[in-house]
């Protein structure tokens, strides 16, 4: 009782003061989240940098919400509004209203409950969310369902990120699909290369970048999870922000990356430079 009061003080506070001057009023390791200024009270699990909560748990408090486990594929899933969160244990990711969002520390699963990350969660039912600082408190307010907005991209980037990730690296696991999106990906914002993935892709300045563009394989229908990796790569994943080349040594048919480029990491069949 005494900590439920002293949250709600807390919130009477942030109407008041910054919220700076905040005091912590969490015990132990938990994360109190208020949704439109009621205290929620379903489990909460604080990984580094990350809050999770019981994705069944935070939903059921969701009117109109409807909460479904496939146990064959062993993936739990979320109907609102004509759009579905789905999660699996073990994945990097939720898919959440047609986005796929990162989630770097993975999806667990404890004591027979799915955890996810909070704040892509939430963002699926509409709410934002501010975290007070000095405190283990957030703050989600409604507002609009993400699976409604414009995820920030367009059709047209997962288009062609999709494709040359499939042709590069249709063999490879995940990762090493999210590594060759994020290599197109830190090109475009690098200011030695053009500023758009279609002309990353296709930029011939010192001749054909990407086998693919030059072959015509660019133009094959990408698989799922090249399709899921280019989403990641478009909410922001980044393997690793210094990455601009990939090789296949054995298949390679010149070793200028090798010779002249930083070696960074080896993924799959893919070494990757800076």
């Amino acid at each position: 009782m005494k900590v439920k009061k002293a949250l709600c003080a807390a919130i009477a506070v942030l109407m008041t003061a910054a919220p700076a001057a905040l005091p912590s009023v969490a015990e132990g390791n938990e994360v109190h989240l208020f949704l439109d200024g009621s205290l929620w009270l379903g489990e909460t699990v604080l990984l580094p940098g990350t809050t999770y909560v019981s994705l069944r748990q935070f939903s059921e408090s969701i009117p109109g919400a409807r909460v479904g486990w496939d146990a064959s594929a062993g993936t739990a899933s979320v109907e609102w509004r004509g759009a579905t969160v789905t999660a699996r244990c073990g994945d990097s990711f939720i898919e959440a209203g047609g986005r796929v969002v990162p989630c770097p520390q993975g999806v667990f699963s404890s004591g027979g409950r799915i955890f996810v990350p909070v704040r892509p969660l939430a963002a699926f039912f509409g709410y934002s969310v501010r975290w007070v600082k000095g405190a283990r408190v957030a703050l989600l307010t409604r507002g609009e369902p993400s699976g409604s907005e414009d995820a920030g991209y367009s059709d047209d980037e997962v288009y062609w990120l999709s494709r040359i990730i499939s042709a590069e690296a249709e063999g490879e696991p995940l990762e090493g699909k999210l590594a060759v999106g994020t290599v197109i990906m830190n090109r475009v914002a690098s200011p030695d290369y053009p500023d758009t993935i279609y002309s990353v892709i296709f930029d011939r300045t010192n001749g054909v970048q990407f086998t693919p563009a030059g072959n015509g394989s660019i133009y094959c229908e990408p698989g799922e999870d090249s399709v899921r990796a280019a989403k990641m790569c478009l909410e922001g994943y980044r393997t690793r922000d210094d990455i601009l080349f990939f090789m296949n040594e054995s298949i390679a048919e010149s070793l200028w990356i090798k010779n002249n480029c930083t070696f960074a990491v080896s993924i799959g069949k893919h070494d990757f430079y800076a």
